[in-house]
């Protein structure tokens, strides 16, 4: 009977833990698609001034790109677990483009447990996963005070969004020219050097808070398959645990049965030599 208890109890610990991961893949499916709608509303305004700059650049703007410093990359984790091996993917990214020469900037905290034994890693960023555009810029407005001044190259990883999370590292600035895109008859006024000196802040901050918003909206993707995973795994659990419970229960009955029906013809045999001595 005892055994019968334990299944029964392991049956309702799987029920409640369904009902927890089932809620959760709800929530994440609502929540990835508002991240996604801001991440695409802010991919086309990063596409026209990433253009733009390219643009300027092209037209002799006079942009000074440092030769020496340290390589600054910023490293978008997430801001909590339960989202399968979505941060190890970063990780793997990230460890690509680090070398000794890199200070990295991690935002997430998840990121705590993966740079541990990691030099050159400055944690003041970490919280601003949620902090919108004016996070953005605060870590723009740092990072562009140091190009130039002890930084000379700024990138990103983060997870793109794309159906599924796929883990990419990005260099932000110096911002590499695509002749492709360049587009020659734009007319910049008073000149391409104060076009620069404007849309630089624009750019980096607008960069980093759209690696932020897909990082979010890929996160929530991520969360969404690990919860469906989980609550399949409870569904088949619950299943088997279902058959267990009942063919010991059906054990158990079967049991008694055989007890009562023994009982039963031991005594019907005691009855009967009772009547032959009489």
């Amino acid at each position: 009977m005892s055994n019968l208890s334990d299944i029964k109890r392991r049956i309702t610990t799987v029920k409640q833990t369904r009902q927890i991961t089932g809620a959760m893949q709800t929530i994440s499916v609502a929540k990835m698609h508002k991240s996604t709608e801001t991440a695409q509303r802010a991919g086309a305004y990063l596409t026209l001034i990433t253009e733009t700059m390219q643009s300027a650049m092209s037209a002799d703007s006079g942009f000074k790109m440092p030769t020496d410093g340290k390589d600054a990359v910023i490293v978008i984790f997430s801001d909590k677990g339960l989202c399968g091996g979505f941060n190890n993917d970063i990780f793997a990214a990230a460890k690509k483009v680090i070398s000794d020469n890199s200070v990295i900037l991690p935002i997430g905290q998840s990121a705590l447990s993966y740079f541990k034994k990691s030099k050159n890693v400055d944690y003041r960023f970490m919280r601003f996963y949620s902090t919108g555009m004016k996070g953005a810029k605060e870590i723009s407005d740092y990072l562009l005070d140091g190009f130039g001044h002890g930084i000379k190259s700024i990138s990103v990883v983060y997870s793109l969004f794309n159906k599924q999370a796929c883990a990419v590292a990005e260099k932000l600035l110096p911002l590499e020219i695509d002749e492709g895109d360049v587009k020659g008859d734009v007319l910049f006024e008073p000149s391409p050097q104060c076009v620069m000196d404007a849309l630089v802040p624009l750019y980096l901050a607008g960069k980093i808070y759209g690696a932020i918003c897909s990082n979010i909206a890929a996160e929530h993707g991520a969360r969404h398959s690990a919860m469906s995973t989980a609550t399949e795994s409870a569904d088949e659990l619950i299943l088997q645990l279902t058959s267990q419970y009942n063919r010991e229960r059906q054990t158990a009955v079967t049991g008694q049965i055989v007890e009562i029906a023994g009982a039963t013809a031991a005594l019907s045999r005691k009855g009967a030599g009772s009547e032959k001595r009489v």
